[in-house]
């Protein structure tokens, strides 16, 4: 798994597109886990579905600005 602080530019760093992208998949992993339990879960699942779009928009932006960071960053 990647750390967040391995991408962070600095101490307090939470706004760098990098550090966004790693934070989305913890959520993402964990709303998954949620799912997995709970079938029926409606809310839980559109925010899931809205996390993976933005979590999209932001490997979009950074491939365009930063690929080599991108390529470590990609599944």
């Amino acid at each position: 798994m990647i750390s967040e602080k391995d991408f962070q530019l600095h101490k307090n760093d939470t706004g760098s597109t990098a550090f966004q992208i790693i934070s989305l998949r913890k959520e993402i992993e964990r709303e998954k886990l949620h799912l997995a339990k709970n079938k029926k879960d409606v809310p839980v699942k559109r925010a899931l579905l809205k996390k993976i779009a933005k979590e999209k928009i932001f490997f979009k932006y950074l491939k365009r600005s930063n690929p080599v960071i991108y390529e470590k960053l990609k599944k």
